[in-house]
């Protein structure tokens, strides 16, 4: 199998892959359920030959390596096609009495998942084969632990072809239905090159004045994360110009890796895509995704500000006018066309008209999604058709190209996403089939009957544990399974409950050893991996003030109205004055600035945690002065740099 052969299969499931995906979007026919049948065992052919066209299937194989990337997509293909052959049948009728080529099926395709976890998720694996082994041998385990043993033939249908449990379960779906519709803007968007004219635009325009270069890689990399739900790409996409210009700008290198890292990490909570597991969370909640994506606005809005006002002290500090040039700037990036510009804005625009779609004509989010994508594609088409080529013919080859591009793009964004969905089935089945999920919550529940502050910091441990290894969406799916319900049988508001394991998950895209965005941040600025990581942590402190907030300020998730804006203001300021007590400058004399600067912070979480509302509340007036105060007196004391 040659590269070219490769290429052309690899372009053929990805255009199927894409169809398949409009088809169900355009008409809705069948339902996620069935068309999760086929759509997993494509992606995962796509996944073997993605890797087989850049040789890392098994590359220590040579060209066996071909011969079993050939097994492992005919299996697929089989699946593919029997499993929505079967489906009635599976439903209905051989539920629990399923004949030999369906424990074929299920068998292949329960190895090829857990291969995919294997090289692309190594701790999911080890929990994967825990697991297994843990139903098998359930009944050996000692105390809360000890469960019923279950046979593997049992464990490993109930995975598979059970179909509403386990891989093509809840998860799956959700990746096939409404993640797969939004990240198809996306797809359109990068298949375009629309992702790097965003980029481009943004630091064009703030790129003209030194001093706002840093908050161009925030508003760059929210700009591209809040459509990706990867940190981790956009750190990479974005940060490969905006780390080395911060640096040449006077940014300390380290400094230059933690905003680009927070600014990545706050798209993560930031709508519409909110790192795929605001999706979950509407399926969670039974609500309708814009209102999850209201209330995500709210909390990502708090920490972008924070982060805004972070990066404003520190260029104060560093940042100096003249110090660096427009062509150092652009050296990399390139000039930004008049094209790219207008693509830009047509992107932004299509965002806004995602939001009214679903806020103010309350269309379905699918539906909404598509309807979006296609007004999007068709904008983006024309631009590009009337502006770039001479001639006809080059004019409609350019657009071929781009549709080209669309349609391998699609597919490899979502591809991943699908198959670790497929995998957290699994995961999540094994849980429920054994019985421990019922244990687990009652002992949390006693737990928190005897203490409730005891069961928050326990939640919040777990699923900060959990990040040490897993990616944003695991966490918040295994946390919310194991956590969730003992929260809401304690009368913790579901969305509150559901938004704590959620901002928990989000930071795990900074926590060691994993830590994508720190280890992509700490290679383009040439830092310490481990360095950035921590030092990192400062930065996105934001984030862990929001995690509590939520709790002690239920108003902000609760419902939208008076209350929810109450909230919001106030949550804002505490959060805006410990970032000025934390970076800040109040006086040039260090015995009055430290002790003045650690008094404001603790003014900060008084009011975002004590139990005394109304003094919170009084106090907020005080806040603003005390932040305001603290700008003013740190540009007076950085004067001499502008």
């Amino acid at each position: 199998m040659n590269s070219k052969l490769t290429s052309a299969l690899l372009f053929i499931f990805c255009l199927l892959y894409f169809s398949i995906a409009i088809y169900y979007y355009t008409t809705g026919t069948m339902g996620t359920m069935f068309w999760a049948l086929v759509l997993v065992p494509i992606a995962f052919s796509i996944y073997t030959l993605a890797k087989l066209k850049k040789r890392e299937l098994y590359p220590r194989l040579g060209k066996i390596q071909y011969l079993i990337g050939a097994i492992y997509i005919s299996l697929c293909i089989f699946s593919a096609i029997y499993l929505p052959m079967n489906y009635l049948d599976l439903i209905y009728y051989r539920a629990g009495s399923y004949n030999l080529i369906d424990k074929f099926v299920g068998v292949s395709m329960f190895i090829l998942v857990a291969e995919y976890a294997r090289r692309e998720h190594k701790v999911l694996f080890g929990l994967l084969i825990f697991l297994v082994i843990y139903c098998m041998f359930g009944d050996h385990f000692p105390g809360i632990l000890r469960v019923p043993s279950i046979d593997i033939e049992r464990i490993i249908l109930s995975s598979t072809v059970e179909i509403k449990l386990g891989m093509f379960g809840t998860y799956a779906q959700a990746g096939v239905g409404i993640i797969g519709a939004f990240l198809l803007l996306m797809g359109v968007a990068k298949g375009f090159g629309i992702d790097k004219a965003l980029i481009k635009t943004i630091i064009s325009v703030l790129g003209k004045r030194p001093t706002l270069i840093p908050q161009s890689a925030v508003l760059g990399s929210m700009s591209v994360a809040m459509c990706t739900g990867s940190g981790a790409a956009d750190s990479a996409l974005v940060g490969q110009f905006t780390i080395p210009a911060m640096k040449r700008a006077g940014f300390p290198a380290l400094y230059a890796a933690a905003t680009e890292g927070s600014a990545a990490l706050g798209g993560l909570i930031m709508p519409p895509v909110m790192a795929i597991a605001a999706f979950l969370m509407a399926e969670f909640l039974a609500v309708s995704y814009f209102e999850v994506m209201i209330r995500g606005f709210v909390l990502a809005f708090i920490y972008y500000v924070s982060i805004v006002l972070t990066v404003y002290l520190l260029t104060l500090h560093y940042v100096k006018p003249g110090k660096i040039t427009m062509d150092d700037v652009f050296s990399q990036l390139g000039k930004v066309t008049s094209t790219e510009k207008l693509c830009a804005v047509i992107f932004f625009l299509a965002l806004v008209l995602l939001i009214i779609i679903m806020g103010y004509l309350w269309w379905p989010e699918v539906r909404a999604a598509l309807v979006t994508t296609i007004v999007f594609m068709v904008a983006v088409s024309l631009v590009i058709f009337a502006t770039q080529g001479s001639s006809l013919k080059e004019k409609f080859k350019n657009l071929g190209n781009s549709l080209k591009s669309t349609v391998e793009s699609y597919p490899e964004i979502i591809v991943d996403i699908l198959l670790l969905l497929a995998v957290l089935g699994i995961i999540i089945n094994l849980f429920t089939v054994t019985g421990w999920l019922l244990k687990l919550g009652m002992s949390l529940v006693a737990l928190g009957k005897e203490n409730i502050l005891l069961l928050v910091i326990l939640g919040f441990l777990l699923a900060f544990f959990l990040g040490f290894g897993l990616p944003p969406s695991a966490v918040y799916i295994i946390a919310s399974v194991l956590v969730v319900p003992s929260f809401v049988f304690l009368e913790f508001n579901p969305w509150v409950a559901h938004f704590f394991v959620f901002l928990v998950a989000a930071i795990s895209e900074f926590t060691p050893p994993v830590a994508l965005i720190a280890a992509v941040t700490s290679k383009i600025a040439d830092t310490s991996f481990i360095k950035t990581a921590f030092y990192t942590q400062k930065w996105i402190l934001p984030i862990y003030l929001l995690i509590f907030a939520v709790i002690t300020w239920p108003e902000l998730v609760v419902a939208p109205g008076k209350d929810m804006l109450m909230a919001f203001a106030i949550v804002l300021l505490g959060c805006l004055a410990v970032t000025a007590g934390s970076f800040g400058k109040i006086s040039r004399n260090r015995f009055i600035d430290l002790p003045t600067r650690i008094l404001i912070v603790a003014l900060g979480l008084f009011v975002l945690y004590a139990p005394q509302k109304d003094l919170a509340t009084i106090l907020t007036p005080i806040l603003l002065l005390v932040v305001l105060l603290s700008i003013r007196t740190t540009q007076k004391i950085h004067s001499k740099v502008f």
